[in-house]
Formats: structure tokens, C-alpha cells, sequence
């Protein structure tokens, strides 16, 4: 399925991304990068918090692209 799919089916948007939001959206994967990477952590825990970035770095790609998902 191609993005252009998502956007006939109402998946996806346009959205008009501000550098404020990229900065928000990159900062969130920062930082759960960093907390993953704390001691003491169950495997578990670091993967939660890995999954997190990884979703927040898809978030931002597609932010840079000026569309943006949303659930229906």
C-alpha cells in the first residue's frame, strides 16, 4: 500500500510541521534512547522505551514529509 493510499482512505493528512515540532519529536527520541540505555532495566523495559524512539523517529519522518498519520 502506498502513502497516497493512506491519504484516499482518511489514514493520513496533510499537516503543516513547525521546526518546534521536529525539535519535540527528535528530543522524545533523544531521551528515550538515553533511558534505555540506564542500568537496571528489565529487558522488557529497555525494549518499551526502544520501541517508543523508533515510534517517535517514524513520527518525525513523516512529520519532515509534511503529512501525519492519525488513527481513525
Amino acid at each position: 500500500m502506498r502513502l497516497q493510499d493512506w491519504e484516499r482512505n482518511g489514514w493520513r493528512r496533510r499537516h503543516k510541521t513547525s521546526p518546534k515540532e521536529m525539535r519535540d519529536l527528535l528530543g522524545v527520541v533523544e531521551r528515550d534512547l538515553a533511558d534505555g540505555a540506564t542500568e537496571g532495566l528489565s529487558a522488557d523495559g529497555r525494549m518499551n522505551i526502544a520501541y517508543n524512539a523508533a515510534l517517535q523517529a517514524a513520527t518525525a519522518a513523516l512529520a519532515a514529509t509534511s503529512r501525519w498519520n492519525r488513527r481513525r
